[in-house]
């Protein structure tokens, strides 16, 4: 088959790859139709650290790529809701299938759970076929009534975004600012006035995303202390809640700034190791802090309703389509952040 393959930093390459062979019973083989980078694929594009393992030192090859979407076309004995034909979404990562906490639903306290396409242990979807194991909590139907692009975003970045504005405990008529407007910030300032937001104010150093941001009903501003000094002046002394989604160490350490004491902050954006908050700032603004990967296939049932009625829209965030044989070029204008680029929605011809 053919994928996008990692061999190295910044060496992301469309070349053959071996076909996947179900080595797993509850697993199937998915043919994949659409997938997307993430911006935490460009942690690995960058050689940088994910949890413990370093993309800059030397790695077997392997697919990369966890939001995709496709159609079962192979199935192991031991998976009992899917057939062959259903079109489906996958969730970005899984956990084994077999202890306690995947057999109660709490994949995501499986000791062994993992992302697809962070090694040649579980390969990614950004290729012609993948692998799925735990297949039956791992993928989806994809409902009627939602899109292409709307089942691709329930693959990571609208359950992520969900997951943080959950964990900033927003209640209506509170204020927050939403630092990185990337795919997730953006669904964040949705899901925000969802939750009836009073003010929504937006940080991030690119226009064209600011504008995006804006057209959403969020106020915007690029990053700095200007930025800071104006919310602060706008909300008389802080925002009640900061939804991070960036994870770059000048986000993470404008959270603090910005919201008032006693106030919350969510953090879902990947920061390496070096990146830290200070604790005593922390203590002294009785800030509450929560942080996390979001656990995707619990956020399925209460947001799939929400696309279904209209509620929530979730599009116009694939600013470019190309096919996966141009996929270099695509992580090439992912990371530059050239052509005004918000998120990449690859087909598979």
């Amino acid at each position: 088959m053919k994928a996008l393959v990692f061999n190295g930093p910044r060496d992301i390459r469309y070349e053959d790859f071996k076909d996947p062979e179900r080595t797993i019973d509850n697993a199937v083989i998915m043919q994949v139709d659409k997938c997307s980078i993430c911006g935490s694929d460009l942690h690995i594009y960058h050689g940088d650290q994910i949890g413990q393992t370093n993309y800059d030192a030397d790695q077997h090859k392997f697919c990369v790529g966890h939001e995709f979407i496709g159609e079962v076309v192979d199935i192991g004995p031991d998976v009992h809701d899917l057939k062959v034909g259903d079109k489906v979404l996958s969730a970005g990562g899984t956990g084994c299938g077999h202890c306690t906490s995947c057999r109660t639903g709490q994949i995501w306290k499986c000791s062994r759970v993992t992302a697809f396409g962070l090694s040649d242990e579980m390969n990614g979807g950004q290729a012609e076929f993948v692998q799925i194991p735990n297949a039956d909590r791992t993928l989806m139907r994809i409902p009627e009534g939602v899109g292409d692009e709307q089942a691709v975003l329930l693959t990571d970045a609208l359950a992520t975004a969900a997951f943080g504005i959950n964990n900033t405990g927003l209640k209506p008529g509170q204020s927050l600012a939403v630092v990185g407007l990337g795919p997730i910030g953006l669904l964040g300032i949705e899901l925000a006035f969802l939750r009836g937001a009073s003010q929504v104010f937006a940080i991030d150093p690119i226009a064209a995303r600011r504008a995006h941001g804006e057209k959403l009903g969020a106020i915007t501003f690029a990053p700095g202390k200007e930025a800071i000094g104006a919310i602060l002046d706008a909300t008389k002394g802080g925002v009640h809640c900061v939804f991070e989604a960036s994870g770059a160490r000048a986000a993470v350490a404008s959270t603090l700034p910005l919201v008032r004491p006693g106030g919350a902050l969510s953090f879902i954006g990947l920061p390496q190791p070096d990146v830290a908050l200070p604790l005593n700032q922390i203590l002294y603004k009785g800030v509450t802090v929560k942080a996390g990967v979001a656990p995707v296939q619990d956020l399925w049932a209460p947001l799939i309703p929400l696309l279904q009625s209209g509620r929530l829209k979730g599009t116009e965030l694939f600013s470019h389509e190309m096919d996966l044989s141009d996929g270099a070029q695509a992580y090439r204008i992912f990371d530059a952040r050239d052509e005004n680029v918000i998120k990449i929605m690859m087909s598979i011809s």
